[in-house]
């Protein structure tokens, strides 16, 4: 089963690998950093690797998609584990779209809410 769209909103901000992005030296380089960061996450779980699926997320990841949010690391490795339990992936995913924001734009925007 492949997942339209949401797991591409999760994970988007929480993948540590992307934190040379600051350094891209445009936005076509850093969006495709981040699709190449976003395509090894998704292969951690088509591989059933766990512990390089926990390698990409983040201390402060937010995920979002059940009751209530899975907030930190490791609340979201440990809700997780169960997908990576079976011999075949139970969904798959890969990245879509995907946008930069400018340097400092996240602070920006955390400064505006």
């Amino acid at each position: 089963m492949r997942l339209p769209g949401l797991i591409a909103i999760l994970a988007s901000g929480l993948l540590g690998a992307c934190s040379s992005l600051s350094t891209a030296p445009d936005a076509s380089s850093a969006k495709a950093h981040v699709q190449a960061a976003e395509r090894a996450f998704a292969h951690t779980m088509a591989d059933r690797n766990h512990a390089q699926f926990a390698s990409f997320i983040s201390d402060e990841a937010v995920f979002f998609g059940g009751p209530s949010p899975l907030r930190g690391k490791a609340a979201v490795v440990q809700a997780w584990v169960r997908y990576f339990v079976a011999p075949v992936a139970p969904f798959t995913w890969e990245p879509d779209e995907v946008e930069v924001l400018a340097p400092g734009g996240a602070r920006n925007l955390a400064h505006r809410l």
